[in-house]
């Protein structure tokens, strides 16, 4: 337990102090993590395959997406960059002598590149946001590093980070200590019905809390169904990417983070709850996420 809370503080100062910085240095760890995840993913993805699967081919293809999403404000040149992220992997295989095995490599190397290029681009075009916040602290914080214009992107992602964060200890912790019933046990035998109540509860108030501290424009009954249903999405990426480790034979995705496992096992549910977020922010504003761009 001690090793796992060191781990986790450690990944939420790392997680924060980009955030708070900016929109470059927080596209800078979103490239971090690209690297990493896509190094976790094809190593797993390769345990099923004659050949192994070059990480390169899904952290170049996931480029393409994050850094259009980063320069560029054009839906048009935006939806090109998510075909070519799609397609781009199943390119660099079909050099492949075996057409089944390089098809089989293709789809899942594209499939990875999606599956992380994607929620990775939503959380640039989040933390993107334009606007003013409602919460002064934060304002002033924005304002003394220069990036009072972005200032309403951190306050989303802050709430969105922090109601799913806390969802999963709050689970995690009530699922050790008064959990009997499974939740999942072929897909993920530690989970329980009493802790995913009790992450779905933490939801609740937190997504009601984090709405007035972060200066989010929500009420607080606005903020608490969304954090229920952002606790409820965190729940199901949580159990999406169990699906796959078990389908691989994984336990974890990596040792990079001891306690936690590796960056996969880190943000699977925020693979899920940022772009949700994203739409949440969209929906609020009347807009479209290329303008936050």
């Amino acid at each position: 337990m001690r090793q796992r809370t060191v781990s986790a503080t450690l990944v939420v100062i790392v997680t924060l102090v980009p955030l708070v910085l900016g929109t470059w240095a927080w596209f800078v760890l979103i490239l971090a993590v690209l690297l990493q995840g896509a190094r976790e993913l094809a190593r797993g993805f390769s345990r099923v395959t004659r050949e192994p699967i070059q990480p390169l081919s899904i952290v170049l293809a996931a480029s393409i997406l994050l850094i259009t999403v980063q320069l560029s404000d054009s839906p048009a040149v935006i939806l090109v960059a998510a075909i070519s992220t799609s397609l781009l992997p199943i390119a660099w295989h079909v050099r492949t002598a075996d057409h089944r095995d390089g098809l089989q490599r293709g789809v899942l190397a594209s499939f990875g590149a999606f599956y992380l290029g994607a929620p990775l681009s939503a959380a640039i075009l989040l933390r993107s946001i334009e606007g003013i916040g409602h919460a002064a602290w934060l304002q002033r914080l924005a304002a003394l590093l220069g990036t009072e214009r972005t200032a309403l992107g951190l306050a989303w992602l802050a709430w969105a980070l922090s109601v799913t964060w806390l969802t999963d200890t709050l689970a995690y912790l009530a699922g050790s200590r008064y959990g009997h019933r499974k939740l999942a046990p072929r897909l993920s035998p530690g989970k329980t019905w009493e802790g995913a109540v009790a992450g779905f509860l933490t939801g609740l108030l937190v997504g009601m809390f984090g709405a007035w501290l972060f200066g989010v424009p929500l009420s607080p009954a606005a903020g608490g169904a969304a954090g229920t249903a952002i606790a409820v999405l965190a729940e199901l990426g949580d159990l999406a990417e169990s699906f796959l480790k078990r389908g691989l034979g994984l336990k974890d995705f990596g040792r990079s983070i001891p306690g936690h496992g590796g960056v996969l096992d880190r943000i699977d549910a925020l693979l899920v709850t940022v772009p949700a977020t994203l739409l949440l922010a969209t929906l609020l504003s009347g807009g479209t996420p290329w303008s936050f761009v």
